[in-house]
């Protein structure tokens, strides 16, 4: 498979995971926000938590004087200079999906296509603000396509290279967002003192999209028992330690020759990691401990990314020479 090839399907697959799963925390964010009819200091502390696992805090604050509701959501949305807002996602799939046309399904590039180009006409061209009813709407069509986009992948691609560079990028992307979002959720209650024990993991439970699947099985929400749940659980789909096991699959499929360089030099770090997360110890750490483990935990997925993107010469579209 041509290089450019593999990279674009490596990174439609990446930004095709980061936009449903935005899109699922700022729909969260935006029913929050309604259900506490416009207490915007109640809320603006959880608009943070969404700033900062969908983009940077700091870098927002370097274009707005202070987080208010309506300035934050053009910058998660819209803004050029947002790299990861949801419209510049949804445009790298779309281009991704062009360039790789001939490897996946036709199906697949006509409904990235027909999706982005409505995307243009019915909520580019509005006038701003945005009424929320309208982004509830977006939103639930960003997840609907996703899906529809998860399905047809899984049920026409044959288990061939091509799809094996799209597991990967899946499954990275979505190990790394689940250690963010544990990360900054933790960070957060760090400032106001409060214990793992102590703490409410509802939040973090609706940003993982994880609710419905921990309650049937738990009926503790306090942080501690969330953040297990998150991490260990080897049944639900966003857990870190899911997530990791079928990176692994994919990887082991996508290079299986176990004495190749490609495959000596990736595999022994992911198995680290793999290790790391099944024995990370919540009910005997402080939160200051568990915030260095996440912050560990993360810097490793990171390095496991670059890496993989370095040996197989997948460059993200902002940073190609």
């Amino acid at each position: 498979m041509l290089s450019r090839v593999a990279d674009a399907l490596y990174w439609m697959a990446r930004y095709s995971e980061r936009s449903q799963s935005n899109a699922h925390i700022l729909q969260v964010q935006l029913l929050n926000m309604l259900e506490q009819s416009g207490k915007e200091n109640e809320y603006i502390d959880h608009w943070e938590a969404v700033l900062n696992i969908c983009a940077s805090k700091e870098e927002y604050l370097t274009l707005y004087e202070s987080i208010r509701v309506n300035p934050l959501i053009e910058y998660l949305l819209f803004s050029t200079n947002n790299g990861n807002a949801l419209h510049a996602t949804l445009r790298a799939v779309r281009e991704n999906a062009r360039v790789t046309r001939d490897s996946i399904p036709i199906e697949l590039w006509e409904l990235q296509n027909a999706f982005y180009l409505s995307l243009q006409q019915d909520i580019l061209e509005r006038e701003r603000p945005i009424p929320l009813i309208v982004l509830n709407s977006f939103y639930k069509n960003v997840r609907k396509t996703s899906l529809t986009v998860t399905g047809l992948i899984e049920g026409s691609m044959d288990r061939d290279v091509p799809f094996y560079f799209m597991q990967v990028g899946k499954w990275l992307e979505r190990t790394e967002k689940t250690i963010r979002m544990a990360l900054i959720i933790l960070e957060q209650h760090k400032e106001i003192a409060i214990s793992l024990v102590e703490a409410d993991g509802s939040f973090l439970l609706d940003l993982s999209e994880a609710t419905e699947s921990y309650l049937q099985k738990h009926r503790q929400t306090n942080l501690q028992c969330v953040l297990q749940y998150l991490l260990q659980d080897k049944h639900f789909p966003r857990s870190v330690m899911f997530c990791l096991q079928k990176l692994e699959e994919a990887f082991i499929c996508l290079e299986n020759d176990p004495l190749s360089a490609k495959f000596l030099e990736l595999h022994a770090p992911l198995k680290s990691l793999l290790f790391a997360i099944l024995n990370v110890d919540v009910w005997n750490s402080t939160l200051e401990e568990t915030i260095l483990l996440m912050e560990e935990r993360l810097c490793q997925c990171i390095d496991f990314g670059n890496t993989f993107s370095t040996i197989y010469h997948l460059y993200e579209p902002s940073v190609q020479p």
